[in-house]
């Protein structure tokens, strides 16, 4: 794992952090949703999309970048669980209309399996608009 995976795992976690601190101090929804964790994981998705050599590469950096989002879920969605204080985690957009304990196992179990393979994914489709837009763009050359 190199120095920018791990920038973006700290970013991601201290954003989730942000927004759950801000959500239990009153802070109004309206404000909090634009700390979004989600924004990050996108930025990180097509960067590495562009940067990583091999679709295993990109696949593995999927689970990286998904693990501080879903750990950060899961905790703040067990406290809305545990406490019954409604937070921005568990808002009628986020949830689906779930109850609180299937959303928080939904994120446990999707955070292992399908929310990383639907970021890579989304890395494989960037990998491939950007490579094919880089080929299209370089000039070809004939040998002399």
């Amino acid at each position: 794992m190199n120095k920018t995976m791990k920038a973006f795992i700290v970013a991601i976690a201290a954003m989730g952090i942000v927004r759950f601190i801000l959500d239990v101090n009153g802070v109004p929804k309206d404000v909090v949703k634009y700390f979004s964790m989600t924004a990050l994981l996108i930025i990180g998705s097509v960067y590495f999309a562009i940067v990583t050599e091999s679709h295993k590469e990109r696949l593995k950096d999927s689970f990286f970048l998904v693990m501080p989002y879903m750990v950060i879920e899961v905790i703040a969605l067990s406290y809305t669980w545990a406490t019954g204080y409604q937070t921005i985690f568990h808002a009628a957009e986020y949830s689906m209309g779930t109850s609180i304990p299937v959303h928080t196992l939904g994120h446990l179990i999707g955070g292992f399996t399908w929310e990383p393979l639907i970021v890579f994914a989304q890395m494989e489709l960037a990998w491939g608009i950007y490579t094919g837009g880089r080929s299209l763009l370089r000039p070809k050359t004939t040998p002399a």
